[in-house]
């Protein structure tokens, strides 16, 4: 224990000498407000991941966490080129502009995720515009995409609603629940759906709601793809068929996960339905997905074109 207290003493004395050379200038103190709000916000930011995680067995803080550390080491592998950019006057005026309008807002702003979440990209902004100039997004677009992304903790939020305007109603639970009765009746299962509603008669019968119905997974895949992509510096229609393979793996992979449930509902008891159901059934389905997912991302990482004969 004792061998602990130069470290961290030296280590605090280091932290206050960095936060007297920040509240000096201007820029400094500017910087600090905008990461002070971001810490009020943490809470509530880590909370809705860790409650979607915990009880809905949600992947996104396992999927943010890892854009999170990707951007942070885009952003520190670079950080040399980044003290050579330029900063105008006029840059600095919009990126202390949006950085003060976040903290005047956000004290009004705390009745819901979503604008917080807006705010805080609006003083991420103001801090990076302010730090490196607005060239910093067009010479280095990766990072600012993957923290931007991170902002608000339900990723497939918008994409889920752009999904409900535009397809018909519980379409996809109705396509899920009858190729889980469809693939169940290929076991010996006198599986039958209808709507959303998968039965076999006469024991029971299970709902394929929206978390159920492999959506929200296959936006995450998507995503994961998409940064998968840019980081192995993979061209932009390799990236894009990553993106589609991980969200049809993600479908295809909820129909056996639909399977399961309805056989635990209905034979198993309520005890096996929830453990499927909840984040450790999930977490073993996901973990199975992103290792398929893995080696397919690979496979076409190396795979080489044929040359011409």
């Amino acid at each position: 224990m004792v061998n602990l207290v130069k470290p961290l003493k030296s280590l605090s004395q280091s932290g206050i000498s960095q936060l007297k050379v920040a509240l000096a200038t201007w820029h400094g103190r500017f910087i600090l407000a905008g990461l002070t709000l971001g810490l009020v916000y943490l809470p509530t930011w880590f909370s809705q991941l860790f409650r979607r995680s915990l009880i809905h067995g949600s992947t996104a803080l396992s999927l943010i966490l890892v854009m999170v550390a990707l951007g942070g080491y885009q952003l520190w592998s670079k950080r040399s080129e980044l003290a050579q950019l330029s900063v105008l006057e006029a840059d600095r005026t919009i990126g202390y502009v949006l950085i003060l309008c976040s903290l005047v807002l956000f004290p009004w702003c705390r009745f819901a995720v979503w604008p917080q979440s807006i705010l805080w990209l609006t003083a991420l902004i103001g801090m990076a515009i302010s730090t490196w100039g607005g060239t910093f997004f067009l010479c280095y677009p990766l990072p600012p995409l993957m923290f931007a992304a991170t902002v608000y903790p339900q990723p497939g939020a918008l994409a889920r609603t752009l999904w409900q305007t535009l397809t018909p109603d519980q379409f996809l639970e109705r396509l899920m629940a009858y190729l889980g009765s469809e693939a169940l009746q290929w076991i010996g299962q006198p599986a039958i759906s209808e709507g959303p509603y998968i039965a076999i008669p006469p024991s029971g019968a299970v709902h394929v709601d929206w978390g159920c119905n492999g959506f929200t997974m296959a936006v995450q895949m998507a995503i994961a793809g998409f940064f998968m992509g840019v980081f192995l510096k993979q061209n932009w229609f390799k990236t894009g068929l990553m993106m589609v393979v991980g969200a049809i793996l993600a479908l295809i992979f909820n129909i056996p996960r639909i399977m399961l449930l309805t056989l635990a509902s209905v034979y198993w008891g309520e005890g096996w339905f929830e453990f499927w159901h909840g984040t450790w059934g999930g977490q073993l389905f996901t973990g199975v997905l992103f290792t398929l997912y893995y080696y397919a991302i690979m496979a076409m990482v190396s795979r080489r074109p044929k040359k011409a004969i």
